[in-house]
């Protein structure tokens, strides 16, 4: 009696649902590591972006002040939500600093207002308080809240930072 053995080539129904399986497993591990990659690089751009327009705006804020000669508005002990300073370059005096709807922003002399901040950010709760004493030169602290512009809902944009710092003008 001859038995006839046939081998046949390929993979059972098991075999193809199997490595189909692990393979489709492997491909949704990669596609979610990406896509958590992706989100803490948007939301590493978004602290990055707040927080260096924030240093630089505080930084022009402090550095006119310190260089300025007086503090004309607020008046001392009052606070507002503009600075006046007078400057000792007399085209650039009086130096304003407001904001303008989102936008920190800066009038030197009869010019125009410049932004001092990008449209990537929102600058909210900007507040100048005069703490100048009898016998000072002139104290300002300064407080604004940056956040970042969110037009599309993500939590991975939303990010806000408040900055608060004072200056003293220069003695004469």
């Amino acid at each position: 009696m001859n038995i006839i053995t046939t081998r046949q080539k390929g993979f059972t129904l098991i075999e193809l649902l199997l490595y189909v399986s692990i393979v489709g497993s492997l491909l949704l591990a990669v596609s979610l590591f990406f896509a958590m990659t992706v989100d803490a690089r948007i939301k590493s751009q978004s602290i990055n972006e707040v927080d260096q327009q924030g240093i630089l705006l505080m930084d022009y804020i402090t550095q006119t002040i310190r260089n300025a000669d007086t503090i004309s508005a607020p008046a001392a002990g009052t606070s507002s939500a503009s600075l006046t300073l007078t400057v000792p370059t007399g085209s650039l005096s009086p130096t304003v600093f407001d904001l303008s709807t989102t936008t920190a922003q800066v009038q030197e002399g009869v010019g125009t207002a410049v932004p001092l901040t990008s449209d990537k950010v929102a600058v909210s709760n900007l507040i100048f308080k005069n703490l100048t004493r009898s016998g000072t030169p002139g104290i300002v602290q300064v407080s604004f809240t940056v956040s970042r512009v969110n037009p599309s809902g993500k939590s991975e944009y939303t990010y806000q930072k408040t900055f608060t710092t004072s200056a003293a003008l220069r003695q004469p």
